[in-house]
């Protein structure tokens, strides 16, 4: 199954959650502190007015509204008023109390704050026509309240106060600025320490992910070291409790399949002794007995191995390291054929037949058979080489590898196989007695349909062409090389 791509990151998951509930959370804390603080500015307000509109409805009991002798000393008072008024209340840009014809009766403006806070006002001189403009004229940031002055239920005059909400915007932005602030350290703070936990999580995650690829490649002997006590380490403990059962189990299985193993080799040495057996009894009562093909034939590959240099030796007199080779080659001969599920199938003075696809039959069994060729006549030469490297005398040998198709009937090899391998064998020998003379020689020799069905893992040379007693033509090869 295809291993699939991190396409987002857990840690980036994590991370952008806690940011996005941090964004939340301080957008709806911004939210209501700036509507908090408008409506306190709007209340604070409303409540100026309210003890302005109080005051002056107290001052009526000492003085009147009605036009009487007095009437300019009575404005006056209120106009004096109104201008403590604007001294104390910086926010009061405009104040003024009008009569029942909207008339302005008494007024109060507060210059500074106008200089300070609204420069596109224009200052007039005549104070009366520059109050008019102040009640008329529409200006920004500035909240207008009208109030009528009320005394026992009737209405006595009407009072305009125009505050400047100048200085709350003021507070307005340094409150923002606040904020932003503390949202900028939040946020920061929020970002590193949710990168921090998601990494912390994900690391943990990726070892226990890193345990499974092993697993998945078949090394069972991982454990995961995760140091958290939360649900994470709960789960590496259980993967490790579980690769500790998974590996318990493999044992047994394996334990299983090598018995199995064992009784199935076993009766492997059963049969090809039982083989072997049967062609050593027949072949002494029957005296070299080899018959004819027939229809009944089976074919088979087979691997004559010629050990006459061997047999030519009185045994008695070789020397013990040519004793040791022989041992050790006659036991890489029986391994190797039991390992490839091949089988010895005659061992005569003069040579040792192998046999593959009788009585062990598969569908490569042509491969098998020249790949127990290379490695014994491999284990021969190193043998040989090593004896020789320590400097020990060894007495001189011949042995040739011979592989060949042929067949069998009744258990017996024909005649025709057993007569190309004699005529191969002459040849052999015949070439070896004017070509170059070694200490030891060790060949592999095929037919041409060996060499051409073997052409991907092994490369033969020409050397003749031998003919056999019936006048057909046999086409002989000799191992150069190896592809494997």
């Amino acid at each position: 199954m295809k291993r699939r791509k991190v396409k987002f990151s857990l840690q980036y998951k994590i991370t952008g959650l806690i940011f996005a509930l941090i964004i939340v959370t301080m957008t709806v804390v911004f939210y209501y502190t700036i509507n908090m603080n408008l409506t306190n500015q709007q209340r604070e307000i409303r409540k100026s007015a309210s003890q302005i509109i109080d005051t002056l409805s107290a001052l009526q009991l000492v003085t009147s509204f009605k036009s009487t002798n007095s009437e300019k000393t009575d404005w006056m008072i209120y106009e004096n008023y109104l201008n403590l008024l604007s001294k104390l209340d910086k926010n009061i840009i405009f104040i003024a109390i009008l009569d029942e014809k909207s008339n302005i009766k008494a007024s109060s403006i507060n210059i500074d704050t106008l200089r300070k806070d609204f420069k596109e006002v224009q200052i007039k001189e005549n104070k009366d026509e520059f109050a008019n403009y102040m009640l008329n004229t529409k200006i920004n940031d500035v909240l207008k309240m009208k109030e009528n002055i009320n005394i026992k239920g009737a209405r006595l005059a009407q009072i305009v106060i125009k505050f400047s909400k100048k200085a709350y915007i003021r507070k307005m932005y340094i409150t923002i600025i606040n904020m932003s602030i503390l949202t900028f350290i939040l946020l920061t703070a929020g970002f590193l320490g949710a990168w921090g936990l998601a990494r912390l999580i994900t690391k943990n995650f990726n070892i226990i992910a890193a345990g499974m690829r092993k697993v998945a490649e078949g090394d069972l002997h991982v454990e995961v070291d995760v140091k958290a006590n939360d649900e994470v380490g709960v789960l590496a403990d259980d993967f490790n409790r579980m690769i500790v059962e998974l590996r318990e189990k493999v044992r047994i299985k394996d334990a299983f399949e090598t018995v199995a193993d064992g009784l199935k080799e076993m009766d492997d040495l059963k049969k090809a002794y039982k083989v072997l057996t049967y062609q050593e009894m027949m072949e002494k009562i029957t005296k070299g007995f080899s018959p004819v093909a027939d229809s009944t034939s089976s074919r088979a590959v087979f691997i004559f191995i010629d050990t006459s240099s061997f047999s030519s030796m009185a045994y008695e007199l070789i020397s013990d390291e040519m004793k040791s080779i022989i041992e050790k080659f006659v036991e890489k001969v029986s391994l190797t054929a039991l390992e490839y599920q091949g089988a010895v199938l005659k061992v005569t003075e003069n040579s040792i037949l192998i046999s593959f696809g009788y009585p062990f039959m598969h569908s490569d069994d042509l491969k098998r058979a020249l790949i127990s060729t290379i490695e014994i006549r491999k284990e021969l030469i190193t043998m040989v080489k090593g004896k020789l490297t320590l400097g020990y005398n060894i007495e001189d040998f011949n042995i040739n590898f011979i592989i060949m198709q042929g067949g069998l009937v009744k258990n017996f090899v024909d005649g025709h196989t057993l007569e190309k391998y004699k005529v191969i064998t002459d040849y052999i020998k015949f070439a070896s007695q004017y070509g170059e003379k070694k200490k030891y020689s060790t060949d592999v020799y095929a037919t041409k349909e060996i060499a051409k069905e073997t052409e991907n893992l092994a490369v033969f040379e020409h050397i003749d062409n031998v003919t056999l007693a019936d006048g057909k033509h046999i086409e002989l090869l000799k191992l150069k090389a190896v592809k494997f």
